[in-house]
């Protein structure tokens, strides 16, 4: 079996491109296969979107929400990684009944857990970040030496057609090493991923070039196809992708509102006033972007992570030269923001560190949270905010109190509501620092022995796994809530067993939810 995630792949992209016979590997697979929409997280995050995949479950089961998680006893975000997972992964559970698996460059994949197979890391991990068996990427990178965790990420000046080419280079890259890998262990069942289809959109959609890194997936494609032969395709991504018109940013406009409220010591008084004169990240773009090209050259951080979250150097000195989380007077702040797509928490007693918002509160401070969002307009004179949803619509199982209490959806996903690093603008309202952003459905394509045509039926991503295992007979575990995707494969093909313990399996967004998004036309 072998599944193929094409990071960020929008459906309605994808029919473009093979219409015009750019994707024919795509397109002949398509032609012979299962073919839909596939649900994403709320938020359509990168993290918990793969966290789904991996897990079969909702964030409120995995416990990844967005790329930041919670550090114990303080409100510094730290990066999601594999140890942020609180549920087995598909691939170990297809490892404890024997199936030989491969896994190459998914997010969410550092540092390594152990299986029946090989296990390399992905998005974000470090670059001297370890593999398993031990020892393997330094034998791979041996054979394979182009080949990076992280795809080249784009600076201001960048030259997009090298940046492009570098991007394709990744791809391809991705596509020896999985080859290579494949031929040393033989995996059963073997998932690899692209992040470099979600990179380029971000900052050249619409442009031409954004089709040459897809051309590079589906010529790898074609490549696996010929020298593997599966008798299962899964081909899938994990969100969609369409334009950005401008950022909301969150904490700035909860200042400003009043839900949010800052120390009155010397340092965070000098911080909050150059903060009103413009003195923050994107006020100060140009020399933000000049160090942030020399932090990557002289190798002090290797990816935007390190500048927005944790503990490293270079986040610590923003964090000093910036206004930032340290600055705020959290006994007397209400809500905040730590999301790349407008997520918002309640500063609650029990919870956060120095909670304010008894349970007693909560309904009025998200009441009055809905009326200000409400009130937003663009430039334009259009409302911000489509629909706001709280995070007990959307999430079921032990860690949905640790999630977003309130989510908000920007009309059409063309704005993006920042939190994530805190404080980057003194403007509520900026131009967007990326030209393309997710949306709520990515592609799914499935192809093979005893698939039918027919399209999935409102699938999510957390159904895949779940059909995984039942393709092979593995039995699902309880904390898999998704379903195995029946109506695309003929009788009999599926053999889906639970296993004891297995828990309610629900619509981890409710029916109501999914039909008022629908409504709404986000689904």
């Amino acid at each position: 079996m072998l599944i193929v995630g094409w990071d960020g792949a929008p459906p309605e992209r994808l029919e473009e491109y093979a219409a015009a016979g750019l994707l024919p590997t795509y397109a002949a697979l398509k032609g012979r296969g299962a073919w839909g929409r596939v649900k994403s997280t709320i938020p359509p995050v990168t993290a918990p979107a793969w966290a789904s995949f991996h897990t079969g479950a909702n964030p409120g089961q995995h416990g990844v929400f967005g790329w930041a998680v919670r550090q114990a006893d303080t409100y510094l975000p730290a990066l999601a990684d594999s140890r942020s997972l609180a549920l087995p992964t598909v691939w170990e559970q297809l490892s404890a009944h024997g199936v030989r698996v491969g896994v190459l460059g998914f997010p969410l994949t550092y540092p390594a857990r152990e299986v029946n197979g090989f296990w390399f890391p992905g998005l974000l991990a470090p670059p001297e970040a370890e593999g398993h068996p031990p020892g393997i990427v330094r034998e791979a990178l041996a054979r394979v030496p182009d080949w990076v965790s992280t795809p080249p990420e784009w600076s201001k000046g960048t030259d997009p057609e090298a940046w492009t080419q570098e991007l394709v280079q990744s791809v391809r890259a991705q596509t020896e090493l999985v080859l290579h890998l494949s031929r040393r262990f033989h995996p059963q069942v073997l998932g690899l991923h692209y992040q470099a289809l979600d990179t380029v959109q971000h900052y050249l959609w619409g442009e031409e070039l954004v089709e040459e890194a897809f051309r590079a997936a589906d010529q790898g494609l074609a490549k696996l196809l010929e020298a593997l032969r599966p008798r299962l395709v899964i081909l899938m991504s994990d969100h969609g992708m369409g334009p950005v018109e401008g950022e909301f940013h969150l904490n700035t406009w909860l200042w400003q509102a009043g839900f949010l409220t800052l120390r009155r010591r010397p340092g965070s008084l000098v911080r909050a006033g150059l903060f009103r004169l413009g003195w923050s990240p994107r006020g100060v773009e140009r020399l933000a972007w000049l160090g942030y090209r020399l932090a990557l050259r002289l190798r002090i951080m290797h990816s935007w992570a390190d500048a927005v979250v944790g503990e490293s150097p270079l986040s610590r000195l923003i964090r000093w030269g910036f206004l930032s989380f340290r600055d705020v007077d959290w006994k007397k702040s209400w809500a905040y923001s730590h999301s790349e797509i407008g997520s918002l928490f309640l500063n609650r007693v029990g919870r956060d560190p120095q909670g304010r918002v008894t349970a007693a509160d909560a309904p009025r401070v998200l009441r009055d949270l809905r009326q200000g969002l409400g009130e937003l307009t663009t430039p334009s004179g259009e409302p911000i905010v489509g629909t706001l949803l709280t995070g007990e619509e959307l999430y079921r199982g032990p860690y949905a109190p640790l999630g977003p209490d309130l989510l908000l959806l920007p009309r059409g996903l063309r704005w993006m509501g920042k939190g994530l690093g805190g404080f980057l603008s003194h403007r509520v309202l900026t131009p967007a620092a990326v030209r393309g952003g997710h949306r709520l459905e990515g592609a799914l394509l499935l192809t093979g022995e005893g698939v039918t045509p027919t399209a999935p039926e409102r699938a999510a991503l957390w159904d895949i796994a779940p059909t995984v295992l039942a393709y092979l007979g593995v039995p699902i575990p309880g904390w898999m809530e998704g379903r195995p995707l029946d109506e695309v494969f003929e009788d009999g093909v599926l053999r889906s067993v639970r296993e004891e313990g297995e828990r309610e399996r629900r619509e981890p967004y409710g029916e109501d939810t999914v039909e008022r998004l629908r409504g709404l036309g986000y689904l």
